[in-house]
């Protein structure tokens, strides 16, 4: 594949507006902010200890905005892009590294879930606390 066919394929996917839309600057400063914000509500309201903050405050200033490339799916008859942006060095990637760290437990429980009703069955067998509050997410385009 060209360099030109490469970027043609990263601007295909950025072009599409439902999973992409542009920005006038990039949101790197409001986004940092932000993080650090969640880390002092955290460490206020007990939920982590002083260590963690500090380390959770580890991020560069500025913080590195996060990069956009794709991973051709080589394996396909019409070579399509997987994009990927990279957050390291950016505003979330040790909160995102914490949360992978508490998250890892429960993923190595559940090795394989096949759709939502399996997720379903497998969460309600799981005992928290009552000021545990369960988030969900849902994703639009992955590939």
């Amino acid at each position: 594949m060209s360099r030109q066919d490469k970027l043609n394929e990263g601007q295909v996917l950025l072009d599409d507006l439902n999973n992409y839309r542009p920005l006038d600057k990039p949101m790197v400063e409001t986004t940092a902010k932000k993080a650090q914000q969640l880390i002092k509500t955290l460490l206020s309201e007990g939920h982590i200890d002083k260590m963690t903050a500090k380390w959770l405050s580890l991020t560069p200033d500025p913080p590195r905005i996060p990069v956009f490339h794709t991973l051709t799916k080589i394996h396909k008859p019409t070579l399509v892009g997987r994009p990927i942006i990279s957050g390291c060095s950016g505003p979330t990637e040790r909160i995102s590294a914490f949360v992978d760290h508490l998250i890892q437990p429960i993923a190595k429980q559940a090795l394989y879930l096949k759709d939502t009703t399996d997720f379903i069955n497998f969460i309600e067998e799981i005992k928290l606390p009552n000021s545990v509050i369960l988030v969900s997410m849902g994703v639009t385009s992955l590939c």
